[in-house]
């Protein structure tokens, strides 16, 4: 595998920094994967902006957290499982639940994290042409239209995320450790 840098604020082109510096005081540090996005100031900026924007989300952090894991699991990137699974965590989605995402699992133990994140599958596996049905079921468990489309966005920052830590190989933070995945599902 190629192996790509994982910059720090200090070692990143200039118009890198600013974003690494927002996400180390957003986050408490700059994430390996952050880092390495950041050789190319359009991804880090990008990836820091839509973070932002996410933030405004109607949705839950625990929401987004379960959407994350989800696409996480199916794209199989052990970085992004770890990360959305201490994040979900420290979000307050159900323990059972974050669990039964990292096995892949499709029967999750909450209606609304299990319409979800068989939304964000589906859209993953239909590339977003879903069936009305998955839709109702989104809108049934309670989730407007507007948060259909904070869903996709979700994801879609997601997928981001995945596709860069898997390409770079990008290595696990000492702050993750402790929720490692080794792609069971």
């Amino acid at each position: 595998m190629t192996v790509f840098t994982v910059h720090s604020v200090d070692s990143a082109p200039q118009p890198s920094r600013q974003p690494l510096d927002e996400l180390r005081q957003r986050v408490g540090f700059v994430p390996n994967l952050a880092g390495a996005m950041a050789a190319a100031p359009v991804a880090i900026d990008g990836f820091n902006q839509l973070q932002r924007a996410l933030r405004q989300t109607t949705l839950t952090g625990a929401e987004r957290e379960v959407v994350g894991l989800a696409v996480s699991v199916a794209n199989r990137c052990p970085y992004s499982v770890a990360a959305h699974s201490a994040f979900a965590g420290r979000e307050g989605a159900a323990p059972e639940v974050i669990e039964a995402l990292r096995a892949g699992k499709d029967d999750l133990p909450e209606e609304r994290a299990a319409a979800l994140a068989t939304f964000a599958m589906a859209l993953l596996r239909t590339g977003g042409h879903v069936g009305q049905d998955v839709i109702d079921a989104l809108l049934g468990a309670g989730y407007t239209r507007a948060q259909v489309l904070e869903v996709i966005t979700q994801a879609a920052y997601t997928i981001m995320a995945n596709w860069v830590a898997n390409v770079t190989g990008t290595p696990l933070d000492a702050a993750l450790a402790g929720r490692a995945w080794n792609g069971a599902a």
